[in-house]
C-alpha cells in the first residue's frame, strides 16, 4: 500500500446514517463475504500447501489480478481526503505520479523475475540467494510494518461510528469479519472478495462526486473557487515535500503485497500486463479521491481535515447514497487490512515458524503454519490498535525505518550484482536500518528516516562498487 498520508488515530468519525444506509452497508459486507467463501475448496480437500494458501497456486487471471492490486493499493482513503484538502492538486504529484512511476518500472524490470522464481515472500527470496540469517532479518523487517494494526483501528472505528459498540468490541468484529473467510481460503478467497470491494470503491467515489456535481455545479465552478494554494504547484508544501514523496514511492519495490500477488499470477506475462492496467485503473480512482477533496475544499469548511470525505458525504449524499460511499471506504480499508494480515501471517507462519521447523521450503510448506500465522496477527493488530495513538505511529514509523534495509538486497536479488552484494548482505541491511533510528532519535524531524536508511545504503553501494574497481585494477 501506499504511504498515503496516514490515518490518525484518535480522532472521532461522526457517521449520521439512515437505516437505508445500515442496509446498504451491510448487504455489501454479505457480498464481499460470500465472494471470499467462493474461494475456499470444497470440503474434504486435502490439507492446502502454502502455495495454494498464499499464491493461490499461482492461478490469477488477469481480471482477479487487476482487481486484487487495486483493492490492495488503497488502504487510507480518510488520509487521501486529509491531504487533497490541506494541499490541493499537488496531492496527485505526492501520491500519485511517483507511485505510478514506481510501478510502471517494476511492471518492466521486476514483474516477470519475480513471477518465475520459485519463493513464495520477500524473506523466502533474500534467503535462497543471500543465506539464513539475511532470510531472518528480513523476515523480521517485513514483520515489523505488515501487522495490520492501523487497519483494524480505522475499520473498528467505522464499526464504531456507526454501531455505538465500545472500540474493544468493534475490533474484534471488524477483524473477524476481515479475515473469516481469508483463514480457510487464504489469498483465492481475498482476490474473489477483491473484486466486489474495487466494485464498491469506484462506485461509491462515482456517487460521492455526483452528489457534488448536484449540489454546487461543475468541477469548472469548482475550480474557480478554490485558493491560489491548491491550484497551482508545488502549491504550499513547496518543492522539497514533493521530491521526498518521489524518493518515498521507491518503497513500492519491496511491498509485499505486489511481491505475493505478482508472484501469484497465472504467468509472468499477466503479471506484467496485470500491473499496467492496475495503474490506469488507479489513476482514475485518483482523479476521483482529488476531486471530491478538492470540492470539500471550496464549498466547505471541515475543522478536521481527516474526517473531510466524511464530512462531505455527511452534508451532500442522500439515503442510500451515503450508504454506497461509506461502503466503498469500507472495501477499502477491509481490502487492505486482509492484504497485510496474509503477508504478517506468511512470514510468522512460513518464513519463521516453518524455517526452525526444518519446512522453509515451499514444496513441503502447509498452509496450516500460515493459518497459525494469522490467528497470531489478528491478535496482535487488535492488542497494537488499542494501545492507540503511540504504537499506531511507533508501526508507520518502524516501516520507513524498516524498509531501505531491503530495498536493494531486494532488487539486486533479481539481477547478476547479488553475486558483487552477497559477501557484505548483512551490513548492507542493517546499516541502514541503524541509520534510520539514528536519524529518528538524534536528527531533524523535517527529513524521513526512510530518506536517510536509503541514503545509507546506497553509499554502501558505491563503496562496494569502488573497492570492487580498485581490486580488479
Amino acid at each position: 500500500m501506499r504511504a498515503a498520508s496516514p490515518y490518525v488515530p484518535g480522532k472521532s468519525v461522526t457517521l449520521h446514517l439512515h437505516w437505508l444506509d445500515l442496509v446498504v452497508v451491510l448487504g455489501s459486507l454479505f457480498l464481499v463475504f460470500g465472494a471470499g467463501l467462493r474461494g475456499i475448496g470444497r470440503p474434504g480437500k486435502e490439507e492446502a500447501s502454502a502455495v495454494d494458501y498464499i499464491l493461490a497456486g499461482r492461478s490469477l487471471t488477469l481480471p482477479l489480478f487487476v482487481c486484487t492490486m487495486i483493492a490492495t493499493w488503497y488502504g487510507a482513503p480518510l488520509g487521501a481526503g486529509e491531504f487533497v484538502y490541506t494541499n490541493g492538486l499537488v496531492m496527485i504529484f505526492c501520491l500519485g505520479v511517483p507511485y505510478y512511476l514506481a510501478a510502471i518500472g517494476y511492471a518492466l524490470f521486476m514483474a516477470r523475475r519475480i513471477r518465475s522464481s520459485p519463493a513464495l515472500s520477500i524473506p523466502e527470496q533474500i534467503r535462497v540467494h543471500y543465506g539464513d540469517r539475511a532470510g531472518m532479518i528480513a523476515s523480521l523487517l517485513v514483520l515489523v510494518f505488515t501487522v495490520p494494526a492501523s487497519y483494524i483501528l480505522m475499520a473498528g472505528t467505522f464499526v464504531q461510528a456507526f454501531t455505538g459498540w465500545p472500540l474493544v468490541v468493534a475490533l474484534v468484529i471488524s477483524t473477524v469479519a476481515s479475515l473469516a473467510y481469508v483463514l480457510k481460503g487464504g489469498l483465492r478467497s481475498d482476490a474473489q472478495a477483491n473484486v466486489v470491494q474495487t466494485v464498491l470503491m469506484f462506485l461509491g467515489f462515482f456517487v460521492l462526486l455526483a452528489g457534488c456535481i448536484v449540489w454546487w455545479g461543475s468541477p469548472v465552478q469548482m475550480w474557480e473557487r478554490l485558493p491560489e494554494t491548491h491550484r497551482t504547484l508545488p502549491g504550499a508544501p513547496g518543492w522539497q515535500p514533493v521530491i521526498v514523496w518521489w524518493i518515498i514511492a521507491l518503497q513500492t519495490f519491496v511491498d509485499p503485497n505486489f511481491h505475493m500477488r505478482t508472484a501469484a499470477a497465472v504467468s509472468p506475462r499477466v503479471a506484467q500486463r496485470g500491473i499496467l492496467v492496475s495503474v490506469s485503473l488507479w489513476v482514475g480512482f485518483d482523479l476521483l479521491q482529488l476531486t471530491t477533496g478538492l470540492y470539500a475544499k471550496a464549498y466547505m469548511s471541515v475543522s478536521d481535515p481527516v474526517q473531510t470525505y466524511i464530512v462531505l458525504s455527511d452534508t451532500i449524499l442522500p439515503a442510500i447514497g451515503k450508504g454506497v460511499f461509506v461502503a466503498g471506504v469500507l472495501a477499502a480499508i477491509m481490502s487492505t487490512l486482509d492484504g497485510y494480515a496474509l503477508v504478517s501471517a506468511n512470514t510468522i507462519g512460513h518464513d519463521i515458524i516453518d524455517r526452525l521447523r526444518g519446512r522453509a521450503s515451499a514444496s513441503v510448506a502447509r498452509a496450516s503454519s500460515i493459518r497459525w500465522g494469522l490467528l497470531v496477527t489478528g491478535i496482535a493488530g487488535i492488542a497494537a490498535a488499542l494501545l492507540v495513538p503511540s504504537v499506531i505511529s511507533l508501526l508507520y514509523l518502524a516501516a520507513s525505518i524498516a524498509i531501505p534495509g531491503l530495498l536493494i538486497p531486494l532488487i539486486c536479488s533479481y539481477f547478476p550484482i547479488r553475486s558483487r552484494i552477497g559477501p557484505v548482505i548483512l551490513p548492507l541491511m542493517v546499516v541502514p536500518v541503524l541509520s534510520g533510528l539514528a536519524w529518528r532519535w538524534w536528527g531533524s524531524a523535517d527529513l524521513d528516516p526512510m530518506i536517510v536508511g536509503l541514503g545509507a545504503s546506497l553509499c554502501m553501494i558505491a563503496v562496494i562498487s569502488m573497492v570492487r574497481r580498485e581490486r580488479q585494477a
